[in-house]
């Protein structure tokens, strides 16, 4: 399986429906690193931009690096006005940025995606001496919903779960930064999603059916009846986190 084209059928989807991270989050980003309007930052993993755009004018210059051509187009697109930012045709293994060129780098979900021990090397490669590694994820956190949710995520409604059993093994955390001197905090958020909203994020899920799949409308109906369940007036009250984990790697 080539992990490139996972979302290679979901990048609009991915960019309308997936989770932003927390605002306090980022702030923290900013307040933990000293981050400088002098900065470079490498996002790597950066998909759609959905973290990208929270450090435009925080940063003089940020690399996007995203590897699946169909969500780097739509990352470019969203990126036109900003010239601060240059979007990468490159991977984590190989970012193709120069040695000791950023102050930070910061990668969201796309960890679990990536190669780890050319990862790490190439993150070590470009990152500065004493610079920064941030790692964010989003969870839901209310567990009756979650569980809801989960039940869906089944090979009965077209889960396929090869997608994530072929990926390369992940390591933990303490790997990446090469310690245990990172901090590790959580940040809470709300949002409303109607049904749209709430079944696009769904199907962002890489072991998720899409429309065309034989078992797609199965997992419709059953998703309208969960939605009908927890939501109120056609709003669907999205409970979540975002983990910040922060810290100066060392090799």
């Amino acid at each position: 399986m080539d992990t490139k084209t996972v979302y290679s059928t979901k990048a609009e989807k991915y960019a309308k429906y997936r989770w932003d991270y927390a605002s306090q989050a980022i702030e923290a980003i900013v307040r933990i690193t000293g981050m400088s309007i002098k900065w470079r930052l490498a996002d790597i993993g950066a998909g759609t931009g959905i973290l990208t755009r929270h450090f435009i004018d925080k940063v003089a210059k940020i690399y996007a690096v995203e590897p699946n051509p169909e969500l780097r187009q739509i990352l470019a697109k969203g990126m036109e006005a900003s010239p601060s930012v240059l979007v990468l045709d490159a991977s984590a293994e190989n970012t193709t940025l120069s040695d000791s060129c950023v102050d930070v780098i910061t990668v969201a979900q796309a960890i679990h995606w990536f190669d780890p021990e050319p990862a790490k090397r190439e993150m070590m490669r470009i990152l500065k001496a004493e610079g920064w590694l941030a790692l964010l994820r989003n969870y839901e956190m209310n567990n009756e919903k979650d569980k809801a949710i989960g039940s869906l995520m089944t090979e009965e409604y077209g889960a396929n779960f090869t997608v994530v059993t072929e990926r390369p093994r992940e390591k933990p955390i303490c790997f990446y930064f090469g310690n245990d001197n990172f901090r590790k905090l959580t940040f809470p958020f709300q949002f409303h999603q109607g049904w749209d909203e709430f079944i696009g994020a769904l199907t962002t899920a890489s072991f998720m059916p899409d429309e065309d799949h034989p078992l797609f409308e199965k997992l419709e109906a059953r998703a309208r009846q969960i939605f009908a369940k927890y939501s109120q007036d056609g709003c669907w009250l999205v409970e979540g986190e975002t983990e910040l984990i922060v810290g100066q790697p060392s090799q």
